[in-house]
Protein backbone atom coordinates (compact mmCIF):
# COMPACT_ATOMS: atom_id res chain seq x y z
CA UNK A 1 0.00 0.00 0.00
CA UNK A 2 1.33 3.31 -1.24
CA UNK A 3 0.37 6.71 -0.07
CA UNK A 4 1.45 9.18 -3.08
CA UNK A 5 1.00 12.96 -3.03
CA UNK A 6 -0.03 14.90 -6.55
CA UNK A 7 -0.80 17.82 -7.90
CA UNK A 8 -3.75 18.73 -10.40
CA UNK A 9 -4.98 22.61 -10.21
CA UNK A 10 -7.95 23.90 -11.93
CA UNK A 11 -8.62 27.54 -13.08
CA UNK A 12 -12.29 27.21 -13.68
CA UNK A 13 -14.60 29.49 -11.96
CA UNK A 14 -16.44 27.93 -9.36
CA UNK A 15 -14.71 24.50 -9.67
CA UNK A 16 -13.41 22.88 -6.35
CA UNK A 17 -9.50 22.91 -7.03
CA UNK A 18 -7.64 19.70 -5.93
CA UNK A 19 -4.34 20.10 -4.07
CA UNK A 20 -3.09 16.92 -3.51
CA UNK A 21 -4.23 13.59 -2.39
CA UNK A 22 -3.66 9.85 -0.76
CA UNK A 23 -3.60 7.20 -3.83
CA UNK A 24 -3.84 3.78 -3.54
CA UNK A 25 -3.35 3.13 -7.37
CA UNK A 26 -6.01 1.01 -7.74
CA UNK A 27 -9.34 1.36 -10.10
CA UNK A 28 -12.67 2.37 -8.70
CA UNK A 29 -15.03 0.00 -8.96
CA UNK A 30 -17.21 1.57 -11.40
CA UNK A 31 -14.53 0.69 -13.71
CA UNK A 32 -14.40 -2.27 -16.60
CA UNK A 33 -13.72 -4.93 -14.67
CA UNK A 34 -14.85 -4.01 -11.42
CA UNK A 35 -12.32 -3.85 -9.07
CA UNK A 36 -13.24 -6.66 -5.92
CA UNK A 37 -15.08 -5.14 -3.07
CA UNK A 38 -13.29 -4.29 0.46
CA UNK A 39 -11.30 -1.84 -1.05
CA UNK A 40 -12.92 1.04 -0.54
CA UNK A 41 -12.18 5.02 1.80
CA UNK A 42 -15.67 4.27 4.10
CA UNK A 43 -13.56 7.01 6.54
CA UNK A 44 -11.31 9.74 7.17
CA UNK A 45 -10.67 11.53 10.71
CA UNK A 46 -8.55 14.01 12.17
CA UNK A 47 -6.99 13.90 15.46
CA UNK A 48 -8.77 16.95 17.82
CA UNK A 49 -5.66 18.49 18.19
CA UNK A 50 -5.46 18.41 14.84
CA UNK A 51 -1.95 16.21 14.67
CA UNK A 52 -2.92 13.36 12.99
CA UNK A 53 -5.10 12.13 9.93
CA UNK A 54 -6.47 8.62 9.83
CA UNK A 55 -7.34 7.14 6.54
CA UNK A 56 -8.85 3.89 5.81
CA UNK A 57 -7.35 2.53 2.22
CA UNK A 58 -9.49 -0.13 2.19
CA UNK A 59 -8.56 -4.28 2.69
CA UNK A 60 -8.30 -3.79 6.36
CA UNK A 61 -5.57 -1.05 6.45
CA UNK A 62 -5.63 2.38 8.47
CA UNK A 63 -2.88 4.71 7.97
CA UNK A 64 -2.14 7.40 10.29
CA UNK A 65 0.09 10.19 8.87
CA UNK A 66 1.46 13.50 10.55
CA UNK A 67 -1.56 16.14 9.36
CA UNK A 68 0.69 18.90 10.88
CA UNK A 69 3.32 18.35 8.39
CA UNK A 70 1.62 16.54 5.79
CA UNK A 71 -0.76 19.45 5.04
CA UNK A 72 2.17 22.05 4.18
CA UNK A 73 3.13 19.46 1.21
CA UNK A 74 0.05 18.81 -0.72
CA UNK A 75 1.32 20.81 -3.68
CA UNK A 76 4.99 18.86 -2.92
CA UNK A 77 5.87 16.36 -5.28
CA UNK A 78 9.19 15.36 -3.70
CA UNK A 79 6.70 13.54 -0.77
CA UNK A 80 9.71 15.53 1.52
CA UNK A 81 8.08 17.38 4.55
CA UNK A 82 9.49 20.97 5.73
CA UNK A 83 12.60 19.59 7.12
CA UNK A 84 13.56 16.74 4.09
CA UNK A 85 12.24 14.39 6.15
CA UNK A 86 10.80 11.55 3.86
CA UNK A 87 6.67 11.53 4.76
CA UNK A 88 6.88 7.95 3.86
CA UNK A 89 8.92 7.36 7.03
CA UNK A 90 6.46 9.32 9.79
CA UNK A 91 3.57 6.88 8.63
CA UNK A 92 2.05 4.18 11.17
CA UNK A 93 0.18 1.05 9.39
CA UNK A 94 -2.17 -0.93 10.97
CA UNK A 95 -3.59 -3.90 9.98
CA UNK A 96 -7.02 -3.81 11.67
CA UNK A 97 -7.65 -7.65 11.23
CA UNK A 98 -11.38 -6.90 9.64
CA UNK A 99 -12.93 -4.90 7.09
CA UNK A 100 -13.22 -1.13 8.57
CA UNK A 101 -16.31 0.83 7.87
CA UNK A 102 -15.65 3.66 10.84
CA UNK A 103 -13.00 5.47 12.29
CA UNK A 104 -13.17 7.87 15.46
CA UNK A 105 -10.34 9.55 17.45
CA UNK A 106 -10.92 10.19 20.79
CA UNK A 107 -9.00 11.86 23.97
CA UNK A 108 -9.56 12.53 27.61
CA UNK A 109 -8.85 14.50 30.41
CA UNK A 110 -6.38 14.28 33.08
CA UNK A 111 -7.54 12.51 36.33
CA UNK A 112 -5.85 15.75 38.01
CA UNK A 113 -8.54 17.88 35.98
CA UNK A 114 -11.55 15.30 36.43
CA UNK A 115 -11.46 16.24 40.30
CA UNK A 116 -12.01 13.04 41.25
CA UNK A 117 -9.87 9.73 41.65
CA UNK A 118 -10.95 6.20 40.81
CA UNK A 119 -11.13 3.87 43.41
CA UNK A 120 -11.01 1.02 41.07
CA UNK A 121 -7.99 -0.76 39.46
CA UNK A 122 -7.82 -0.30 34.84
CA UNK A 123 -5.78 -2.09 32.55
CA UNK A 124 -5.55 0.87 30.34
CA UNK A 125 -5.20 4.65 30.96
CA UNK A 126 -6.72 6.56 28.24
CA UNK A 127 -6.99 9.66 29.24
CA UNK A 128 -3.45 10.48 28.70
CA UNK A 129 -2.95 10.01 24.87
CA UNK A 130 -4.62 10.19 21.85
CA UNK A 131 -6.64 6.89 20.87
CA UNK A 132 -8.12 5.67 17.84
CA UNK A 133 -11.41 3.80 17.43
CA UNK A 134 -12.18 1.63 14.40
CA UNK A 135 -15.46 0.16 13.48
CA UNK A 136 -15.56 -3.23 11.67
CA UNK A 137 -18.29 -5.22 9.47
CA UNK A 138 -18.08 -7.86 11.63
CA UNK A 139 -19.86 -5.78 14.50
CA UNK A 140 -16.43 -5.33 16.79
CA UNK A 141 -14.26 -2.35 17.39
CA UNK A 142 -11.00 -1.81 18.35
CA UNK A 143 -9.21 0.50 20.17
CA UNK A 144 -5.53 1.18 19.21
CA UNK A 145 -2.85 3.40 20.34
CA UNK A 146 -2.41 5.30 17.33
CA UNK A 147 1.31 6.29 18.03
CA UNK A 148 2.55 2.51 17.95
CA UNK A 149 -0.70 0.89 16.02
CA UNK A 150 -0.92 -1.54 18.93
CA UNK A 151 -4.32 -3.19 19.67
CA UNK A 152 -5.30 -2.04 22.68
CA UNK A 153 -9.17 -3.34 23.30
CA UNK A 154 -11.36 -5.59 21.52
CA UNK A 155 -15.32 -4.37 22.15
CA UNK A 156 -17.85 -7.01 20.77
CA UNK A 157 -21.95 -5.83 21.09
CA UNK A 158 -23.27 -4.82 17.75
CA UNK A 159 -24.46 -8.22 15.38
CA UNK A 160 -24.06 -6.26 11.99
CA UNK A 161 -21.69 -4.03 10.49
CA UNK A 162 -20.48 -0.95 12.69
CA UNK A 163 -21.05 2.54 10.48
CA UNK A 164 -20.48 5.31 12.53
CA UNK A 165 -18.09 5.86 15.48
CA UNK A 166 -17.77 8.78 17.47
CA UNK A 167 -16.17 10.26 20.60
CA UNK A 168 -17.49 12.55 23.21
CA UNK A 169 -15.34 15.92 22.78
CA UNK A 170 -15.75 17.00 26.69
CA UNK A 171 -12.70 14.35 27.16
CA UNK A 172 -15.13 11.71 29.03
CA UNK A 173 -14.09 8.97 26.46
CA UNK A 174 -17.69 8.05 25.94
CA UNK A 175 -17.90 6.64 22.68
CA UNK A 176 -20.45 6.35 21.15
CA UNK A 177 -21.09 3.48 17.96
CA UNK A 178 -24.06 3.03 15.27
CA UNK A 179 -25.00 -0.01 13.53
CA UNK A 180 -26.78 -1.71 10.82
CA UNK A 181 -28.24 -3.60 13.53
CA UNK A 182 -30.78 -0.64 14.71
CA UNK A 183 -28.90 0.27 17.92
CA UNK A 184 -26.76 2.95 19.06
CA UNK A 185 -24.47 1.92 21.90
CA UNK A 186 -22.14 4.22 24.45
CA UNK A 187 -19.43 2.48 25.91
CA UNK A 188 -17.20 4.02 28.42
CA UNK A 189 -13.03 4.01 27.94
CA UNK A 190 -12.07 5.14 31.39
CA UNK A 191 -14.09 1.75 32.52
CA UNK A 192 -12.15 -0.42 29.82
CA UNK A 193 -14.70 -0.36 27.28
CA UNK A 194 -17.56 -1.30 29.77
CA UNK A 195 -20.93 -0.62 27.15
CA UNK A 196 -23.18 0.95 29.53
CA UNK A 197 -26.20 1.87 27.55
CA UNK A 198 -28.21 0.83 24.38
CA UNK A 199 -30.16 3.45 22.37
CA UNK A 200 -32.85 1.55 20.57
CA UNK A 201 -35.59 4.17 19.25
CA UNK A 202 -34.29 3.22 15.48
CA UNK A 203 -35.34 -0.47 14.53
CA UNK A 204 -33.14 0.06 11.43
CA UNK A 205 -30.24 0.50 10.19
CA UNK A 206 -28.29 3.64 11.71
CA UNK A 207 -26.69 5.01 9.35
CA UNK A 208 -24.59 7.88 11.20
CA UNK A 209 -23.89 9.69 14.41
CA UNK A 210 -22.46 12.84 16.35
CA UNK A 211 -21.90 14.82 19.26
CA UNK A 212 -22.93 18.24 19.82
CA UNK A 213 -19.82 20.32 20.44
CA UNK A 214 -20.70 20.53 24.52
CA UNK A 215 -21.34 16.90 24.29
CA UNK A 216 -25.44 16.90 25.95
CA UNK A 217 -26.76 16.03 22.63
CA UNK A 218 -26.58 12.84 19.77
CA UNK A 219 -27.91 12.89 16.86
CA UNK A 220 -28.46 9.58 14.78
CA UNK A 221 -29.48 9.26 11.27
CA UNK A 222 -30.81 6.29 9.63
CA UNK A 223 -33.22 4.53 7.34
CA UNK A 224 -36.74 4.89 7.58
CA UNK A 225 -36.07 8.86 7.22
CA UNK A 226 -34.68 8.82 10.86
CA UNK A 227 -33.03 11.93 12.57
CA UNK A 228 -33.04 11.39 16.02
CA UNK A 229 -31.36 13.88 18.87
CA UNK A 230 -30.42 12.19 21.97
CA UNK A 231 -30.10 13.99 25.71
CA UNK A 232 -26.84 12.51 26.23
CA UNK A 233 -27.17 13.62 30.23
CA UNK A 234 -30.02 11.50 30.98
CA UNK A 235 -29.69 9.36 27.63
CA UNK A 236 -33.09 9.72 26.68
CA UNK A 237 -35.03 10.61 23.12
CA UNK A 238 -35.18 14.75 23.03
CA UNK A 239 -36.82 14.79 19.56
CA UNK A 240 -36.98 13.91 16.15
CA UNK A 241 -36.64 16.07 13.17
CA UNK A 242 -39.19 15.19 10.38
CA UNK A 243 -38.64 15.95 6.92
CA UNK A 244 -36.90 13.63 4.68
CA UNK A 245 -38.26 11.57 2.18
CA UNK A 246 -35.80 8.75 1.97
CA UNK A 247 -33.13 7.40 4.33
CA UNK A 248 -30.72 9.65 6.19
CA UNK A 249 -27.31 8.64 5.84
CA UNK A 250 -24.62 11.21 7.03
CA UNK A 251 -25.44 14.19 9.95
CA UNK A 252 -23.41 16.88 11.55
CA UNK A 253 -23.82 19.60 14.53
CA UNK A 254 -22.64 23.05 13.64
CA UNK A 255 -19.57 24.13 15.42
CA UNK A 256 -21.50 26.50 17.61
CA UNK A 257 -23.51 22.98 18.22
CA UNK A 258 -27.23 25.30 17.86
CA UNK A 259 -27.62 23.40 13.54
CA UNK A 260 -27.59 20.10 12.49
CA UNK A 261 -27.42 19.18 9.20
CA UNK A 262 -28.69 15.98 7.35
CA UNK A 263 -27.98 14.39 3.84
CA UNK A 264 -30.23 12.18 2.45
CA UNK A 265 -31.13 9.45 -0.12
CA UNK A 266 -33.54 12.35 -1.30
CA UNK A 267 -30.98 14.22 -3.13
CA UNK A 268 -31.33 17.01 0.22
CA UNK A 269 -29.15 18.48 2.40
CA UNK A 270 -31.43 19.72 5.61
CA UNK A 271 -29.71 22.07 7.94
CA UNK A 272 -32.27 22.20 11.05
CA UNK A 273 -32.72 24.01 14.26
CA UNK A 274 -32.61 21.33 16.33
CA UNK A 275 -33.58 22.82 19.34
CA UNK A 276 -37.48 23.80 17.78
CA UNK A 277 -37.55 21.01 14.70
CA UNK A 278 -37.77 23.26 12.24
CA UNK A 279 -35.70 23.00 8.88
CA UNK A 280 -33.20 26.31 8.38
CA UNK A 281 -31.95 25.68 4.63
CA UNK A 282 -32.64 22.99 2.20
CA UNK A 283 -30.07 22.51 -0.55
CA UNK A 284 -31.01 20.43 -3.59
CA UNK A 285 -28.75 18.49 -5.44
CA UNK A 286 -31.24 18.61 -7.97
CA UNK A 287 -32.56 21.69 -9.37
CA UNK A 288 -35.61 21.77 -10.23
CA UNK A 289 -36.12 19.82 -6.95
CA UNK A 290 -37.84 16.58 -8.21
CA UNK A 291 -40.90 14.95 -6.57
CA UNK A 292 -40.93 12.78 -3.80
CA UNK A 293 -42.35 9.50 -5.51
CA UNK A 294 -38.72 10.16 -6.65
CA UNK A 295 -37.27 11.32 -3.96
CA UNK A 296 -38.36 8.25 -1.69
CA UNK A 297 -36.98 5.67 -4.65
CA UNK A 298 -34.10 4.76 -5.89
CA UNK A 299 -31.99 7.92 -7.44
CA UNK A 300 -28.42 8.34 -9.30
CA UNK A 301 -28.30 11.98 -6.92
CA UNK A 302 -28.14 9.86 -3.27
CA UNK A 303 -26.70 12.35 -0.48
CA UNK A 304 -23.93 9.99 0.64
CA UNK A 305 -22.26 12.28 3.48
CA UNK A 306 -22.47 16.35 4.73
CA UNK A 307 -20.02 18.14 6.85
CA UNK A 308 -19.85 21.71 8.86
CA UNK A 309 -16.86 24.00 8.19
CA UNK A 310 -15.02 24.46 11.14
CA UNK A 311 -16.30 28.17 10.87
CA UNK A 312 -19.82 27.28 10.03
CA UNK A 313 -19.74 29.61 7.44
CA UNK A 314 -19.82 26.23 5.00
CA UNK A 315 -21.54 22.79 4.12
CA UNK A 316 -19.33 20.51 2.10
CA UNK A 317 -21.48 17.51 0.65
CA UNK A 318 -20.93 14.23 -1.75
CA UNK A 319 -23.58 12.75 -3.83
CA UNK A 320 -23.94 10.08 -6.42
CA UNK A 321 -23.60 12.02 -9.27
CA UNK A 322 -19.84 12.18 -8.55
CA UNK A 323 -19.82 16.02 -7.27
CA UNK A 324 -18.43 17.80 -4.20
CA UNK A 325 -20.68 20.55 -3.48
CA UNK A 326 -19.65 23.65 -1.26
CA UNK A 327 -22.36 25.73 0.11
CA UNK A 328 -22.56 29.28 1.66
CA UNK A 329 -24.64 29.18 4.92
CA UNK A 330 -24.31 32.64 5.14
CA UNK A 331 -26.21 33.67 2.02
CA UNK A 332 -29.26 33.32 1.01
CA UNK A 333 -28.84 31.27 -2.33
CA UNK A 334 -30.04 27.86 -2.72
CA UNK A 335 -26.60 27.14 -4.90
CA UNK A 336 -23.30 25.89 -4.61
CA UNK A 337 -20.81 28.42 -4.88
CA UNK A 338 -18.43 25.66 -5.68
CA UNK A 339 -18.00 22.38 -7.28
CA UNK A 340 -15.34 19.57 -7.38
CA UNK A 341 -15.53 16.19 -9.78
CA UNK A 342 -14.82 13.03 -8.93
CA UNK A 343 -12.39 10.93 -10.96
CA UNK A 344 -14.64 8.85 -14.01
CA UNK A 345 -15.45 5.20 -12.43
CA UNK A 346 -14.29 6.54 -9.02
CA UNK A 347 -17.57 7.11 -6.41
CA UNK A 348 -17.21 9.85 -3.62
CA UNK A 349 -18.33 7.89 -0.17
CA UNK A 350 -17.50 10.62 2.94
CA UNK A 351 -16.07 13.67 3.34
CA UNK A 352 -14.95 15.75 6.22
CA UNK A 353 -13.01 19.20 6.53
CA UNK A 354 -9.83 19.95 7.85
CA UNK A 355 -9.17 21.05 11.07
CA UNK A 356 -8.71 24.79 9.90
CA UNK A 357 -10.96 24.73 7.07
CA UNK A 358 -9.06 25.27 4.31
CA UNK A 359 -9.30 21.77 2.43
CA UNK A 360 -11.66 18.82 2.27
CA UNK A 361 -10.97 15.26 2.24
CA UNK A 362 -12.94 12.97 0.15
CA UNK A 363 -12.78 9.09 0.47
CA UNK A 364 -13.56 7.28 -2.61
CA UNK A 365 -14.28 3.60 -3.92
CA UNK A 366 -10.60 3.11 -4.60
CA UNK A 367 -9.67 3.83 -1.47
CA UNK A 368 -8.14 6.91 -2.46
CA UNK A 369 -7.64 10.14 -0.21
CA UNK A 370 -8.26 13.36 -2.73
CA UNK A 371 -7.97 16.70 -0.97
CA UNK A 372 -9.99 20.07 -2.40
CA UNK A 373 -9.44 23.35 -1.61
CA UNK A 374 -12.65 24.79 0.25
CA UNK A 375 -13.69 28.07 -1.18
CA UNK A 376 -12.32 30.93 0.90
CA UNK A 377 -15.12 32.98 2.72
CA UNK A 378 -14.54 35.94 5.96
CA UNK A 379 -17.26 35.92 8.36
CA UNK A 380 -20.32 38.23 8.63
CA UNK A 381 -20.90 40.25 11.44
CA UNK A 382 -24.25 38.54 12.46
CA UNK A 383 -22.28 34.79 11.81
CA UNK A 384 -19.63 35.77 14.36
CA UNK A 385 -22.22 37.44 16.68
CA UNK A 386 -23.92 34.25 16.42
CA UNK A 387 -21.42 31.63 16.85
CA UNK A 388 -19.94 33.58 19.50
CA UNK A 389 -23.19 33.57 22.05
CA UNK A 390 -24.71 30.27 21.20
CA UNK A 391 -20.67 28.94 22.11
CA UNK A 392 -20.84 31.51 25.30
CA UNK A 393 -24.10 29.55 26.86
CA UNK A 394 -25.79 26.30 27.05
CA UNK A 395 -28.91 27.34 27.01
CA UNK A 396 -31.20 26.10 23.67
CA UNK A 397 -33.47 28.46 23.47
CA UNK A 398 -32.20 32.87 23.12
CA UNK A 399 -35.45 33.46 24.62
CA UNK A 400 -34.50 32.29 28.04
CA UNK A 401 -31.29 34.30 27.94
CA UNK A 402 -30.96 37.88 29.22
CA UNK A 403 -30.85 39.42 25.72
CA UNK A 404 -32.58 42.91 24.66
CA UNK A 405 -35.81 41.89 22.89
CA UNK A 406 -34.47 43.38 19.60
CA UNK A 407 -31.24 41.26 20.16
CA UNK A 408 -33.35 37.55 19.91
CA UNK A 409 -34.72 38.21 15.99
CA UNK A 410 -30.80 38.51 14.99
CA UNK A 411 -29.14 36.09 16.72
CA UNK A 412 -31.66 33.47 15.64
CA UNK A 413 -31.39 31.15 12.81
CA UNK A 414 -33.78 31.10 10.53
CA UNK A 415 -34.75 30.51 6.87
CA UNK A 416 -34.14 32.92 4.24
Amino acid sequence: MEGRLFNDRSESAGVAEVVGGLVTGREGRGEAPPAPPGGECWCAVFAPDGSRLAWSCGYRKVILVPWNRYKNCLHSQDRLDPRGVPLDLQKINIDAGFPVTSLAFGTGVPEKELGFKRKYWLRFDFTKDLILATGHRNGRIRVWDPYSGKLLLELTDHSKPVTGLAFAPDGSLRLSSASRDGTVKVWDMCDDGNMFKTLKEHQSPVRSLAWSPDATLLCSAGDKQKVLVWDMVNYKLLRRLSGHFNSVLSCCFSPDGALVATASCDTRVIVWDHATGQQVRVFHHLYPPPGIIYMSGDNSSQVKCVCFSPSGCQLASICDDGKLRFWDLTSDSQSAVSEGQAPAGDAMLTCSFSPLGGAVCVGHESGSLIFYSAPSHLPSLLHLSRMSVRKAVSSPSLSDLPLPPALIPYLTYHRP
